[in-house]
């Protein structure tokens, strides 16, 4: 009896990590889109790779932070979707953004808009670091 019960575990256990890898899978593949939505353009550029992206359990809140890597030439693609304000800083990737995503790097450039879409407000923001080959991007609707 002992043993089926081993078994059994076994078997509820290799199906758990079956269902998580399917699961990771099936995000890594729809972050592109996600990206392109938040930033409100078609596609992502072909130099733009997603890093990561998290979202925020907050309730009453959307919160999304995404880390990217992109050729540098790539940035006005990524802010044609709205019409950012640029702004010097002087923070991490961490800092920057309201969600701790990706690596950390320095941030030296703040990309701001604050869409008339987002009835009760809320922000996107992409920071870049100093090269401008990496990013975090922060969705923020509330």
């Amino acid at each position: 009896m002992e043993r089926g019960w081993k078994k059994t575990l076994l078997w509820v256990g290799a199906v758990v990590v079956v269902a998580l890898v399917v699961v990771k899978i099936i995000d890594v593949q729809r972050r592109p889109k996600q990206v392109a939505s938040i930033l409100n353009i078609p596609s992502l550029p072909t130099s733009v790779r997603v890093v990561d992206c998290k979202d925020e359990p907050i309730p009453t809140d959307v919160v999304v932070g995404c880390s990217i890597e992109m050729d540098p030439r790539d940035l006005p693609n990524l802010l044609r979707g709205y019409k950012f304000t640029e702004t010097a800083v002087n923070e991490t990737s961490h800092t920057a953004i309201l969600t701790k995503v990706g690596p950390e790097f320095p941030v030296t450039s703040e990309f701001v808009v604050e869409p008339k879409e987002f009835k009760n407000g809320g922000h996107v923001k992409v920071c870049t670091d100093r090269e401008r080959k990496r990013a975090v991007i922060d969705l923020y609707i509330e």
